[in-house]
């Protein structure tokens, strides 16, 4: 080999050994800089109690520490509620190490909590009817703009997998529409409205006192209707009697004794006291 073919050589070695060398400087940059990350996100998360944001005691912050930066990038992958949890125990690593899955539950309790709240409206799923409309505005005069809910198979509102038309939650002054059940039957979704409506009547507007007595409940209540009540309790018979009797009397006739018994016992809407006169948008 002549000299110029040594220099050659030499050359493409040296050459191959400068490309190597450069690649792991990389990467150990590139460890070092995710260690560095996960050291000061460590070094946050642990410090604090991400439930109250009083300081965690130097014991805790220091095993937690530890356990994060062990984890490496991983640790980026931790719910809150699991490092928390993890604090707790004395060795900080066994436990938060089972936790590291915690993003993929998180992306799919998204996408479930996404799907359910597609399942919750204002107004019907997919469905015009100024019916509907007229006795829905009716219902929100007495109770508030937000007081109907129409659930298409929603699991927070209990509708799915239930036998259940809608009903009347006292405690927020909401009717709440299992629209899903009714398979897009309209006359169906009609007689609950006014039937859950009028509950709303006898709670907030009658304190509880039906406005028919009991010959006008029993003349008027189909026969089967009068079957089903006996499932309901002793002192929720008479109201839910009146409410199914009410269900089946004409929109108009409705309306007009929903507006004549609530007269003046509407809910207010709520106004902060900001110092100042205040007015909605």
């Amino acid at each position: 080999m002549d000299g110029d073919s040594l220099i050659g050589c030499l050359m493409r070695t040296l050459l191959f050994v400068a490309l190597g060398l450069s690649a792991l400087a990389s990467t150990m940059t590139a460890d070092a800089s995710m260690q560095a990350q996960v050291q000061s996100y460590a070094e946050m998360v642990c410090g604090t109690n991400l439930k109250t944001g009083h300081p965690e005691k130097a014991s805790t912050k220091k095993r937690c520490i530890s356990g994060l930066t062990k984890l490496g990038k991983n640790a980026f992958k931790l719910a809150a509620p699991s490092i928390q949890k993890c604090k707790k125990e004395s060795d900080f690593f066994l436990c938060i190490r089972g936790h590291t899955t915690d993003r993929a539950e998180i992306q799919q309790a998204a996408r479930e909590h996404g799907r359910e709240i597609k399942t919750m409206s204002k107004t019907p799923h997919h469905l015009n009817s100024p019916r509907l409309d007229r006795l829905g505005e009716t219902i929100q005069h007495v109770l508030g703009q937000r007081s109907i809910l129409w659930s298409n198979n929603s699991k927070t509102w209990g509708c799915k997998g239930r036998n259940l038309y809608g009903y009347y939650r006292i405690k927020n002054e909401l009717v709440v529409m299992c629209q899903g059940f009714h398979n897009g039957d309209l006359d169906e979704l009609i007689d609950t409205l006014k039937h859950e409506g009028w509950h709303a009547v006898q709670h907030r507007c009658r304190n509880g006192v039906p406005y028919l007595d009991d010959q006008q409940i029993a003349a008027r209540l189909p026969q089967r209707d009068a079957i089903n009540v006996h499932n309901y309790h002793p002192k929720q018979r008479r109201l839910e009697s009146e409410a199914r009797v009410m269900a089946k009397i004409d929109d108009a006739q409705w309306i007009q004794l929903v507006e004549s018994e609530c007269k003046g016992k509407e809910k207010r809407p709520y106004k902060p006291d900001l110092g100042f006169t205040y007015s909605t948008f």
